[in-house]
């Protein structure tokens, strides 16, 4: 954001060096005169061309880039959907803190070894519908928790790699490969 400040303050200060040498004058048979129209013009021209730099003058001074924390984005593997308000809990909940309703633990489970390909998604609908295509697709899905759909495990890295491509050209879905040993 500072270099387009740069530039902005840059082509605004050209743009009025360029406006205030403006030839407002006009050539008559007894000699110059200005000319109210080339003056408007010369007036309207100062007037974008400070207001490009004044534009570029605050994005210099509070644009910044802007970076984000690992710490303020929320960790949607750690969450679920309760079963009964489908309101976002923890996975380790046990008592949904919005309903109050009494639920099971969820348990994550690691394939048994083997390169997986794992395909992180949110709870909820996204993980149905991309459980789903992978089932639709004829492939083992094992230990599925609610946040990663887990495909595998395979004993070639190659065959985890095939259904990865296969997922990621068929459907738009793009996922890692993992290998538990």
């Amino acid at each position: 954001m500072k270099g387009l400040g740069i530039f902005a303050i840059v082509v605004g200060i050209g743009w009025m060096i360029f406006a205030l040498s403006m030839d407002v004058s006009v050539s008559t048979g007894m000699g110059r005169v200005n000319n109210l129209g080339l003056m408007a013009d010369r007036q309207l021209h100062t007037i974008v061309g400070g207001m490009i730099a004044l534009a570029g003058l605050i994005m210099l001074l509070f644009g910044g880039k802007v970076s984000v924390s690992p710490a303020s984005i929320p960790a949607q593997t750690d969450t679920r959907p309760c079963p009964l308000c489908a309101e976002t809990i923890k996975n380790a909940a046990i008592k949904c803190r919005h309903c109050g309703a009494d639920i099971q633990q969820a348990t994550r489970s690691i394939p048994a070894t083997g390169w997986t390909v794992r395909i992180p998604c949110r709870p909820g609908m996204e993980f149905d519908a991309t459980q789903k295509i992978v089932s639709d697709e004829g492939l083992t899905c094992e230990h599925p928790d609610g946040a990663v759909v887990v495909i595998g495990p395979y004993e070639e890295k190659k065959d985890a790699v095939e259904v990865l491509k296969k997922i990621r050209e068929n459907h738009s879905i793009f996922g890692e490969l993992s290998y538990k040993g």
